[in-house]
């Protein structure tokens, strides 16, 4: 499960209406005065002060490298706003409000109201996923399923959790969960965006590093092995936010206790992840060497086929589902020879990048914030774009949230290589 990041469970749950319910048609709480921890997410944050009307009267902007928790003592709708808007006690944007969001929450669940009578909820056709937590309001059940037309189901509640808007589904596929909604006051459920389709056929030998398309998508893609932590946790925080990616494990990694739990969910969500081959011993099949199960020579032939196939067999285990054709060489290191090979074994879709996080890499040696590699990804992702992070990035997970909202904002869908791929 995620890390028990949560201070405050439940503190604040139905404190906004005087009354506790909700009649059906009103959505928007009443101000309230609250003391609680606010955690603001690395990456940009903007507070703003208003009038009467809701005109800002003045904004000021931080820029924080990680996450930071700072007193707020008030949660209110403000006129002509979307949205529940926070006023933040302490810190650098003291005396300023904040919206509530993904990036900016009260940790655990947070203005829950009743619905008087039972509110109706719209669901277009498409993939959804529903949630139940845990008493810290960490991820523990989630139900999937896929409606081919519209329909409607009720709710019984609605609040916000972790910075999203839920509504606790009454009626229909989904009674006793949790689904997202697309906004505080919103009444349609929120469907999975991503996709994750069928991979394109072997073909002949290609190699990519960013993809042609017209689609406003980007793939976020992850490699296992060495650094497992926090692998879990990434994972689950990308099913929260309903998140498509494609995970390249070793199959040493995939052997361990945390490998298994991240094939798991990869085997949980197909809605959401797919596979790739990143080989056994993550050795350099270019050049030799990168660790002790390694040739110290250029591998050979048949060596760089049993390290695809032997971690093939690995993930066909775990999770039923095949990596091929896509691969990822590790180190990024190959050239004829080695795509001869992997081609020869059935991996003819070598997966590169365009975007390279150096996640793997600790700040004091240089490696970046998670503040900074956000703005990283953020500010050079295009249409087709490949993003290389790790589950075993050392800020990989506090990175997470601001770069998700923060493509999305900009109309940029994160997904899989499959989607790219496919016309």
């Amino acid at each position: 499960m995620m890390s028990n990041r949560h201070l405050l469970i439940a503190l604040l749950a139905g404190s906004l209406l005087a009354s506790g319910a909700l009649p059906d048609g009103v959505a928007t709480a009443r101000a309230a005065a609250i003391d609680a921890q606010l955690r603001l997410e690395a990456g940009p944050q903007t507070g703003y002060r208003f009038n009467a009307n809701g005109m800002i009267t003045a904004r000021k902007s931080i820029t924080l490298v990680s996450p930071a928790s700072v007193r707020v003592d008030r949660r209110r709708p403000v006129p002509t706003r979307t949205g529940a808007w926070i006023r933040i006690a302490t810190g650098g944007l003291a005396g300023y409000e904040i919206r509530e969001s993904m990036t900016a929450y009260v940790p655990g669940k947070i203005g829950e109201a009743v619905y008087s009578p039972a509110a109706t909820i719209s669901f277009t056709a498409g993939r959804y996923l529903g949630y139940r937590f845990d008493s810290n309001w960490d991820l523990a059940t989630t139900k999937r399923g896929t409606l081919s037309v519209g329909s409607s189901a009720r709710a019984s509640r609605r609040a916000v959790i972790d910075g999203r808007a839920y509504v606790l589904m009454s009626s229909g596929t989904w009674a006793g969960y949790w689904m997202p909604v697309t906004a505080h006051a919103g009444r349609a459920a929120q469907r999975i965006t991503c996709s994750v389709p069928a991979k394109v056929p072997a073909g002949s030998a290609a190699v990519y590093r960013r993809v042609s398309t017209t689609d406003r998508e980007v793939a976020l893609t992850f490699d296992m092995g060495g650094r497992m932590t926090p692998a879990r946790d990434i994972m689950e925080r990308l099913v929260v936010d309903r998140v498509c990616a494609t995970i390249f494990p070793t199959g040493s990694a995939a052997s361990t206790a945390e490998g298994k739990a991240v094939l798991a969910l990869v085997k949980a969500y197909p809605d959401l992840f797919e596979l790739g081959n990143h080989t056994q011993n993550h050795c350099n099949l270019r050049d030799g060497g990168g660790g002790a199960a390694c040739p110290s020579t250029p591998p050979s032939a048949s060596r760089i086929r049993s390290e695809l196939l032997n971690a093939e067999s690995i993930l066909l285990a775990q999770t039923g589902r095949t990596g091929a054709p896509y691969w990822r060489p590790p180190y990024g290191a190959y050239d004829a020879r080695v795509l001869s090979a992997a081609a020869a074994a059935g991996f003819t879709r070598t997966i590169m990048w365009d975007i390279d996080t150096i996640d793997w890499r600790p700040t004091a040696d240089g490696g970046p914030t998670a503040g900074s590699m956000a703005a990283k990804v953020v500010s050079n992702a295009r249409t087709g774009s490949i993003v290389l992070m790790h589950l075993g990035g050392y800020h990989t997970y506090d990175a997470m949230p601001s770069m998700v909202a923060r493509l999305r904002a900009a109309n940029l869908q994160p997904t899989t290589i499959s989607a790219l791929l496919r016309p």
